[in-house]
């Protein structure tokens, strides 16, 4: 692993000398380690202040509230002149025990700037080592790498508009949202429109298509996501989001246009046009109930029973929820985090593959999947803005059930009451603790390392196998950036 890093950290800091990719009225990416740790940073600062600032909704422009942004802050007034090359060279490193050590490399390399003054673009190429052994990757590799554009897409803003299209991570409500997290970069559009103190929002993207080749299906089938969403500044205190989802396809569907209105039921819709599409409804809140501390939850809604009439009524409901509390300045330099959140078996999922709310074989939102409850207690201890250390600890319970199960309606298939446990079968219980560090080494390196144990029990769902697993992990990058004069 050191031979690798010291090779890629040799060809980075030969590319450039260090500068910003970050311009007036640019938008700070998410979705990537060294971005993610800013956000993290973020959460501190926004448990501490009451104002009207969308926190929920992200990616965050970097001219919206006091956002610290580290090495990329000192050269972040680029004209549109100029455009910005950058590049990030990494490497990853996972160990736990009785699993094979890995190590994987990746190369990032790419370009900003503000051709307009209220206009934004960004694209970063990638070269991944860990994505070209993903077993459901079917792209090209080269050498060992799967190649890829990360992210790339224009942002447009005016006072009360803000519009992205491209291929763009960004996230609603947390940001470990189960409704869409920054884990995912989709291809397609979303936007913004602020009204006082209400923003109505939107997103739609083009999903991974089902194959014939690879699935099982006759000919290929479309998949697409289109979600809106209204959050409501009901106090500098108290900000509750609304959202509505939806996951549809066909062979060869398009996208239908009633789900490009805003405004528009997508559920009651797709009920009236005869489809089957998968919908999911929820909220979200974040509230204050002084500076420093931050209560915050979600609750999303797949499917829910409301009637007792027939058979099919037995339907499980199919929901998720998360509930947290953030104390930023619990002591000096401390914050601390406790959070708590639950899938529900069958959430997600449904009878047509087409409309499982995923992206790649991964949840769309920050969800471990389905069928799982699991709370966390971090302890953050902050050395400066740039680095900190934490304590973590953490209880998981996973049952059986899986977004990818069939959907073979279990229900329907008996008379009378149908109930099943919560998590289903047998379950995998993880109690882990853990150490952490990560931040800023300079202002060109980038470093995250934990290292704990986990004791599992029923490991892999079989009885009785119980153990005791250390683990390590170290991600450590480099980066670093040119300011080229274009005219």
């Amino acid at each position: 692993m050191i031979r690798s890093f010291i090779k890629t950290f040799v060809l980075v800091v030969g590319f450039a000398i260090p500068g910003s990719i970050c311009i007036a009225g640019a938008i700070l990416p998410v979705g990537q380690a060294e971005y993610d740790f800013i956000y993290d940073r973020q959460l501190h600062e926004e448990a501490r202040s009451l104002d009207y600032i969308d926190y929920q909704l992200g990616p965050y422009r970097i001219d919206t509230g006091d956002i610290w942004l580290g090495p990329f802050r000192s050269l972040c007034d680029v004209t549109g002149d100029s455009v910005n090359v950058f590049a990030f060279a990494a490497e990853d490193f996972r160990s736990i025990r009785k699993l094979r050590a890995t190590s994987f490399g990746k190369l990032q390399a790419g370009v900003s700037g503000r051709p307009a003054d209220r206009l934004f673009v960004y694209a970063g190429f990638i070269l991944d080592e860990e994505l070209a052994k993903d077993e459901h990757y079917t792209g090209k590799k080269w050498r060992g790498f799967a190649g890829d554009v990360e992210q790339a897409f224009v942002h447009y803003h005016t006072n009360h508009l803000e519009a992205t299209f491209g291929r763009f991570a960004s996230f609603w409500g947390p940001r470990n949202s189960l409704v869409l997290a920054p884990a995912q970069k989709l291809d397609g559009f979303g936007y913004s429109f602020r009204w006082g103190r209400l923003t109505a929002s939107y997103r739609l993207a083009r999903l991974d298509g089902l194959d014939p080749d690879e699935d099982d299906v006759e000919q290929f089938e479309n998949r697409y996501f289109a979600a809106h969403r209204f959050d409501f500044h009901l106090a500098r205190n108290l900000t509750v989001g609304l959202f509505e989802t939806v996951v549809f396809g066909g062979p060869g569907r398009q996208i239908d246009l009633f789900y490009l209105n805003p405004l528009i039921f997508f559920h009651g819709t797709q009920l009236n046009e005869g489809l089957n599409d998968n919908t999911t409804v929820g909220f979200d809140f974040t509230y204050k109930p002084k500076a420093g501390c931050k209560l915050y939850g979600q609750l999303l809604i797949d499917d829910i029973q409301l009637d007792n009439k027939s058979q099919g009524d037995q339907e499980p409901d199919q929901l998720g929820i998360i509930a947290g509390c953030y104390i930023a300045d619990f002591g000096p330099g401390f914050d601390v985090n406790v959070e708590y959140s639950r899938v529900n078996n069958w959430t997600f999922n449904q009878m047509h593959e087409r409309n499982r709310y995923l992206y790649h074989h991964k949840p769309i939102g920050g969800a471990l999947g389905n069928d799982y409850d699991i709370i966390d207690l971090k302890v953050l201890k902050w050395f400066g803005d740039g680095l900190k250390g934490s304590v973590n600890l953490g209880y998981y319970r996973q049952g059986e059930g899986t977004i990818e199960d069939l959907f073979d309606s279990p229900w329907a298939q008996i008379e009378g009451d149908y109930t099943e446990p919560f998590p289903t079968g047998v379950v995998e219980r993880t109690f882990s603790v853990a150490l952490g560090f990560s931040g800023f080494l300079t202002g060109f390196a980038f470093v995250d390392v934990e290292a704990g144990f986990n004791r599992v029990e029923n490991w892999h769902h079989l009885e009785g196998a119980d153990e005791t697993l250390p683990f390590f992990g170290a991600y450590l990058s480099t980066f670093c950036f040119k300011t080229i004069g274009i005219n």
